[in-house]
C-alpha cells in the first residue's frame, strides 16, 4: 500500500510503501478519496502545532473522505488523526467503526473532504456565532484563504446588507487593508470575521461600527493582536473565540453536513485544487504558499 510519510519537521511529505492496514476488534477499513491540505496540517508538519505532532515518522492528513468495504461514502476526522497520531494520507486506513459520518449518495469526494475543517471555521463562525442576518455588514479577513471564501459566501447567503473580503493583496471581489475603510464607509462593519489575527485584526478595528460582533478562528498573521483599548472598549466589541476541536462531535458534524448541502446545491462554490498522491509534495508547497483555493490530494482508486 503507498502512502505520503513525513521523516522530518519542516520537510514535505514523501511518497512511499507502507504496511497494510489491518482492522481490530471494532475496527473497519475505508479506502481513502481524498484527502484534504489545512494551515493545520502544515503547522503541525512544521513542529509549529501548539499540540505537538506524532512521533515521527508519520502519515500526514487530518481529514479525509473515502469509502468503506459497503460502498458508503464518509467524511473521517477526529481521534488527533494527522496531530497526534498518524493521519489519512494513505490509501487505506483502519479506524473506529463509530468515527466515520456518512455521506450522502452522489456527493464528489474531493468537495466533501474540503468542507470539513475550513468549512466547518468559516461556516460556524457566520451562521452560528456571529449570527449573521439581514442588516449586518460583514468583514472577512483572509478572504482569499479558504475559511474566508465560505465565510464570504455564508455571510451573503444568510442576507448580510453588505460583505467585504479583505487580504494583503487584491483580488477579485478582495480588497486590501487600506481600502477597508472606504468600503464601510461612516456605516463601519457590524461584524469580522477573523481567520489571521495579529496586526490585520488591530488596523481594522477602528472601522468596527459600535457594539460589531468579532469572530477570531485563526492566527495565520500571527499569535498575538495589540488592541487599542480604545477600539474595543470605546465602541463596546465583543470578541469571540472559535475553534472545531472544542465543538462536540454531534455539533461539528451538523455544521459540516449543513455546509456540505450547500456546497453541492451550488450555493456556496470552494475552488478546488485536485492533486494525485504522487505529487503530494507540490500539494504540500502549494498549501504552504497561500492556495488561493482548496488544496485536496486524491489518492488512486482501488489500488
Amino acid at each position: 500500500m503507498r502512502g505520503a510519510l513525513i521523516s522530518a519537521l519542516s520537510s514535505p511529505p514523501e511518497v512511499t510503501d507502507l504496511d497494510e492496514p489491518q482492522a481490530g476488534s471494532g475496527e473497519i477499513l475505508v479506502s481513502i478519496e481524498a484527502v484534504a491540505l489545512n494551515p493545520l496540517d502544515i503547522s503541525v508538519g512544521s513542529g509549529r502545532f501548539y499540540g505537538g505532532h506524532p512521533p515521527l515518522p508519520y502519515v500526514p492528513g487530518c481529514e479525509a473522505v473515502g469509502r468503506t468495504d459497503g460502498d458508503a461514502l464518509v467524511y473521517l476526522f477526529g481521534e488527533g488523526r494527522g496531530v497526534t497520531a498518524p493521519g489519512f494520507m494513505a490509501e487505506r486506513v483502519a479506524l473506529p467503526s463509530e468515527l466515520p459520518l456518512e455521506l450522502p449518495d452522489g456527493v464528489d469526494p474531493a468537495l466533501a473532504a474540503a468542507a470539513g475543517i475550513a468549512g466547518v471555521a468559516g461556516w460556524v463562525s457566520v451562521a452560528w456565532k456571529a449570527k449573521v442576518g439581514p442588516g449586518d455588514r460583514v468583514l472577512v479577513l483572509g478572504a482569499s484563504g479558504a475559511v474566508g471564501q465560505i465565510a464570504v459566501q455564508a455571510a451573503k447567503l444568510l442576507g448580510a446588507e453588505r460583505v467585504v473580503g479583505a487580504g494583503r493583496s487584491a483580488a477579485p471581489g478582495v480588497v486590501t487593508l487600506d481600502d477597508v475603510p472606504d468600503a464601510f464607509g461612516d456605516d463601519g462593519f457590524t461584524v469580522c470575521i477573523d481567520p489571521v489575527w495579529g496586526e490585520p485584526l488591530k488596523r481594522v478595528l477602528g472601522v468596527a461600527a459600535r457594539n460589531a460582533r468579532i469572530v477570531h478562528v485563526g492566527q495565520s498573521a500571527g499569535p498575538e493582536s495589540a488592541l487599542r483599548s480604545a477600539d474595543v472598549r470605546g465602541k463596546e466589541l465583543t470578541i469571540t473565540g472559535h475553534s472545531n476541536f472544542a465543538m462536540s462531535a454531534a455539533d461539528r458534524n451538523r455544521a459540516y453536513l449543513e455546509l456540505l448541502e450547500h456546497l453541492v446545491a451550488g450555493r456556496v462554490v470552494l475552488d478546488l485544487l485536485r492533486y494525485p498522491l504522487d505529487a503530494v509534495a507540490e500539494a504540500w508547497e502549494r498549501q504552504s504558499s497561500g492556495p488561493r483555493g482548496k488544496v485536496v490530494v486524491e489518492p488512486p482508486k482501488n489500488a
